[in-house]
C-alpha cells in the first residue's frame, strides 16, 4: 500500500492513503507523479495492482487542492507565513503576539504560567510572583522577532502605557539614549 504524509505544521501532519493515480517509478530518480489527490477523502480505496515503496521518502504537492488547503486552515499552526498566498509578504504568528509583548528597546516578555490557577493553595509570596513578568532568554527572543514583521518591531506609543518606564534601557551601553553624565 502506498502512503504519503502532507505536513501541516511543526505538531499536525495528515496521513493519506492511496492519493495518486499514477506513481511511475524511473531508475535513479524520485518518485513522479501524474496526478494529485482524488475528489473525496473519505473515500480513499487500496488498489492492488500499484507498487510498493516502503523505504523511500516520498512528497506529494498537494497545495492545489482546495480540501486540503481547507484541513491545513482548520488546525492550530505557529509556524511563519514566509509568502501569502494573496499578496506574497511575511505574516506575523498571532499566538506570539497574544502570548508576549515587545518592549522597544527589543527585549520580549511574558506572563508567568499558571497565574490564575489555584491561588487558594498558593503561598502570599508565590502569588505576588505570579503576578510579575518575565523575559525571555536570547533564543527565545530571536525567534519571537523572525515571528513578527517590522510593524511590530517599530516603537508604539499607547496612552497610560504600563510598559512605558520599561521601554528604554539606559543601564546598556548599545540601548543607552542619553549620555553618561
Amino acid at each position: 500500500m502506498f502512503r504519503a504524509v502532507l505536513n501541516c505544521g511543526r505538531r499536525h501532519s495528515v496521513w493519506f492513503s492511496q492519493i495518486v493515480k499514477n506513481v511511475t517509478r524511473v531508475p535513479n530518480h524520485p518518485i513522479t507523479f501524474e496526478s494529485t489527490a482524488p475528489r473525496n477523502f473519505s473515500m480513499l480505496q487500496t488498489q492492488s495492482n500499484r507498487p510498493t515503496y516502503n523505504s523511500q521518502l516520498v512528497s506529494v504537492n498537494l497545495l492545489n487542492n482546495p480540501k486540503v488547503i481547507q484541513l491545513c486552515n482548520n488546525m492550530t499552526i505557529r509556524t511563519v507565513t514566509k509568502f501569502s498566498l494573496q499578496k506574497g509578504k511575511r505574516k506575523t504568528v498571532k499566538a506570539a503576539l497574544k502570548r508576549f509583548y515587545r518592549l522597544n528597546w527589543g527585549g520580549w516578555i511574558r506572563t508567568r504560567a499558571g497565574r490564575h490557577k489555584h491561588l487558594w493553595k498558593k503561598s502570599p509570596a508565590l502569588r505576588k510572583r505570579l503576578r510579575e513578568h518575565v523575559f525571555v532568554n536570547a533564543t527565545q527572543s530571536t525567534l519571537l522577532d523572525k515571528m513578527v514583521t517590522k510593524y511590530w518591531k517599530r516603537p508604539k506609543y499607547y496612552v497610560d502605557d504600563p510598559y512605558e518606564a520599561y521601554h528604554t534601557r539606559e543601564e546598556w551601553i548599545f540601548t543607552r539614549r542619553k549620555p553618561l553624565p
